[in-house]
């Protein structure tokens, strides 16, 4: 369609095409974000605390407060999503809807439709995963081939390494499965060494008989990183650079500290040094 088409042949004033502008802008949000050069990165309506924590519509957590520090340190505009069910942000960022993912492990997305949409970015943190025991129930464990025949509870969606060693007892969420643990109804489970030092410290029912457990030994370590879409490849360089600063002048220490305990901080911090996390 051609625009003087709308208007005869009478000259716009500028402000008029400035008025207009901006109302194309807010019916075609591909068009301010080419303008603008904004990513918008993937929120799911699922907590994962401490490093997702969403309530009433409220986005908060460690991976929250990574985006609002890089925010300030690249030179595009970075701005959440709002909620979604994670399959469906998957989707949109195959789709290039969504531009950023933060922050997850290359493992967790290696199927041929995501690899071949998405760039890795430098380690941004590392999440080790640990078995947890009913008491007295422990077991003796050095490698994956130990959980051989045995029934693990673990989070129905999740992926998990050496799963095809042990029997998967799925329940909806990580409550779910410390609970089922406690009652002996797994051998054991398989939960995030971080959130379980975050939900042990703010959840009251770990006082109560019914949900003792024991902690086990860690069986995985994973890095996360941020998922760039493979069409906005030319901010790689400039999130690397932000994510290492962040590393370097503490931030990231702070960012941890309002969440975890000084016991998780100065293993993470053992990690770091150890070169664990770069």
């Amino acid at each position: 369609m051609r625009w003087c088409g709308l208007f005869g042949q009478r000259r716009v004033s500028s402000c008029l095409w400035r008025a207009l502008y901006g109302v194309l802008l807010g019916l075609c949000p591909s068009v301010l974000m080419a303008a603008d050069d904004t990513l918008t990165y993937a929120v799911t309506d699922e907590s994962w605390a401490p490093y997702w924590i969403v309530q009433d519509g409220r986005v908060e957590g460690v991976l929250q407060d990574v985006m609002l520090a890089l925010r300030e340190r690249v030179p595009v505009r970075l701005e959440a999503s709002h909620p979604l069910p994670p399959l469906r942000a998957q989707k949109l960022f195959r789709e290039g809807r969504l531009q950023i993912e933060c922050c997850v492990s290359r493992a967790w997305r290696s199927a041929p439709r995501q690899t071949e949409v998405s760039l890795w970015s430098i380690p941004v943190l590392e999440a080790q995963e640990m078995l947890l025991f009913a008491p007295g129930r422990a077991f003796p464990f050095s490698r994956l081939e130990d959980l051989q025949g045995r029934s693990i509870a673990t989070v129905r969606g999740y992926g998990y390494v050496g799963s095809e060693y042990f029997q998967r007892r799925d329940v909806a969420d990580t409550m779910a499965l410390i609970y089922n643990v406690a009652q002996g109804r797994s051998d054991a489970g398989i939960v995030d060494r971080l959130e379980w030092s975050y939900l042990r410290r703010h959840r009251a029912q770990f006082d109560m008989p019914q949900w003792q457990v024991e902690e086990g030994p860690l069986i995985n370590q994973s890095e996360l990183r941020i998922r760039l879409h493979r069409d906005q490849a030319q901010w790689l360089g400039a999130l690397n650079r932000a994510i290492a600063s962040l590393h370097k002048d503490g931030s990231m220490a702070r960012i941890l500290a309002r969440y975890l305990s000084p016991q998780d901080l100065e293993e993470q911090a053992h990690m770091a040094a150890k070169g664990e996390i770069r």
